[in-house]
């Protein structure tokens, strides 16, 4: 790692450090990506690994983009000479030579047109928890087919701990609508394993958080300051206090499900009667919002991919995107090995 001593320097040293991620020996195809998320190319070049990273035009920067700020913040961090490889084009032989290959946003689709060039050794990492599995990603079938190993990342292992930034998540977003917490309800509507580190963080800082979930989740919510449980759901009913909550945070799986919608598991007039002039925060899971405005519902933000979230960790800095990035290499070099713990817990679900 050299002398360097930037902020990033030592976050990507510390995520590195503290995962011991070993990936020395190996090659990794991953993404050429601009933002937060030129990091997962720093942490395999800081892991030992050879790096091939695609990268292509799209709304968020060009390719030209993506190299320059890689190559900027891998100076930043003290990685000049690791070994990267910038690519325009998937050739068969770049993907042959992968041992890794990431499911990362440029790569994907990991379909048969991609992974019939890959060798049968090679590990595929979600990058991300094995819940929230979106079919579209990788062809399951076919790496298996092929003897690859599928895996996702332990989110929660405390060398991770990409769950620990959720709320913060949930206040970015709060903020960006034009709420502000302090002196106002809300309400949390959510039936997965996001719910609890939601109502953490936001339970603290507002007037009063209701939780409407799956009743046997109950306890996952008791000892939470300033949480008050109402259970139920999908049926949304609150407490009369809670009809005019500031806004109402709604995360649901499976993401690309349409949760909100007319006749839906939620149904959209039964929301909208539910509030007062109710605004809904698009944390993750599809609505339909058509109906919603044909009901009078608001809702933040205007757009969101159908099964992708509302809101990205890389909207409250590169932090979470370090943990997140590291936590999905750290499943790949445990795929590799066969050694799937690290710290006494395991950092990889096998598919």
């Amino acid at each position: 790692m050299g002398t360097e001593t930037t902020p990033l320097a030592r976050k990507i040293a510390t995520a590195v450090d503290d995962l011991a991620l070993d990936l020395r020996g190996h090659t990794v195809l991953t993404e050429a990506a601009t933002g937060p998320y030129v990091v997962t190319v720093l942490l395999a070049a800081a892991a030992g690994a050879k790096v091939y990273a695609f990268g292509k035009d799209t709304r968020y920067g060009s390719f030209t983009d993506a190299v320059r700020e890689t190559r900027s913040a891998m100076a930043a961090a003290g990685l000049d000479g690791g070994d990267v490889t910038f690519v325009d084009r998937l050739a068969p032989e770049v993907v042959a030579a992968a041992d890794v290959i990431t499911n990362s946003g440029h790569l994907r689709p990991l379909d048969e047109g991609l992974l019939r060039h890959a060798r049968s050794s090679a590990v595929i990492p979600l990058m991300y928890e094995a819940w929230e599995w979106r079919d579209g990603d990788v062809d399951l079938a076919y790496a298996r087919s092929r003897g690859m190993a599928v895996g996702a990342t332990n989110e929660r292992h405390p060398c991770v701990d990409v769950f620990g930034y959720l709320g913060d998540m949930a206040l970015k977003q709060l903020f960006d609508a034009g709420v502000c917490p302090y002196r106002n309800k809300l309400v949390l509507v959510t039936n997965n394993d996001f719910g609890p580190y939601i109502a953490r963080t936001l339970g603290k800082v507002c007037d009063g958080l209701a939780v409407v979930a799956p009743d046997s989740q109950q306890e996952r919510y008791a000892a939470l300051a300033g949480v008050e449980w109402v259970g139920g759901f999908p049926r949304v009913r609150v407490p009369d206090e809670f009809r005019a909550a500031e806004a109402v945070v709604f995360t649901a799986y499976p993401f690309d499900d349409v949760w909100i919608r007319d006749g839906g598991p939620i149904d959209a007039a039964e929301f909208a009667a539910a509030f007062d002039h109710p605004l809904l925060l698009r944390y993750a899971g599809d609505v339909d919002t058509e109906d919603l405005e044909a009901h009078g519902v608001r809702y933040f933000p205007p757009h969101v991919s159908s099964g992708h979230m509302g809101v990205l960790p890389s909207a409250i800095g590169i932090d979470p995107v370090i943990r997140l990035q590291a936590g999905g290499l750290k499943a790949a070099e445990a795929l590799l090995t066969g050694v799937h713990s690290h710290a006494g817990l395991p950092v990889v679900e096998p598919l």
